[in-house]
């Protein structure tokens, strides 16, 4: 079974309703209502403890751009950095989305220069929750990946442009989920 984490309920692209931090199961499908930053991936974390027929978590969210992502491009993350540009590690891809690195923390991103954000080769995308998930799933030994669509860019109104581009995507985004957690169904459990 896959856990999938939505941060916030606009994240959610299923006609289904979540409850903070309750596994909900959806078709062959586990939804999860996180809540955002380190406290959701906390949540996470304690249902994976209760729940070891979990094979892999995939994350799907919005996320901010800081260099070179327009708003509505979805991303697959593959490479990880913290706020200060260090590296901190990779994700698997998922197939058939282009390639960004990311970078967050607790805090929302108000676009804040980040100096170093355009030696990456990569868009780079700020998440509230990406390095987290990516932390506990690595220490659990469980695949994850991490779909993102680029909602804002930090500036202006950006809980509104957040809500509209979600969405205007939702059907989107609902099958990119199924597609992606289809096939980290199939990954091997090793790999985090």
């Amino acid at each position: 079974m896959i856990l999938v984490t939505f941060a916030t309920p606009p994240e959610n692209p299923f006609d289904i309703p979540l409850v903070k931090g309750a596994a909900t199961p959806h078709d062959d499908l586990l939804l999860v209502l996180a809540g955002i930053g380190s406290p959701g991936a906390a949540r996470i974390d304690d249902i994976l403890q209760s729940r070891p027929e979990i094979r892999g978590l995939l994350e799907f969210g919005g996320a901010a751009a800081v260099a070179n992502a327009p708003i509505g491009a979805h991303y697959t993350v593959t490479r990880l950095f913290s706020t200060d540009g260090n590296g901190i590690g990779s994700i698997e891809p998922v197939p058939g989305l282009p390639r960004a690195a990311a970078t967050g923390g607790d805090t929302v991103y108000r676009g804040d220069d980040l100096p170093w954000a355009d030696t990456v080769g990569a868009p780079l995308l700020y998440t509230m929750e990406t390095l987290s998930l990516f932390d506990i799933c690595r220490r659990r030994r469980l695949p994850f990946r991490s779909i993102r669509l680029v909602t804002d860019n930090g500036v202006g109104e950006i809980s509104r442009r957040y809500r509209t581009v979600l969405a205007a995507h939702r059907d989107e985004n609902a099958t990119l989920i199924r597609d992606a957690a289809s096939l980290l169904a199939a990954a091997p459990r090793d790999r985090g």
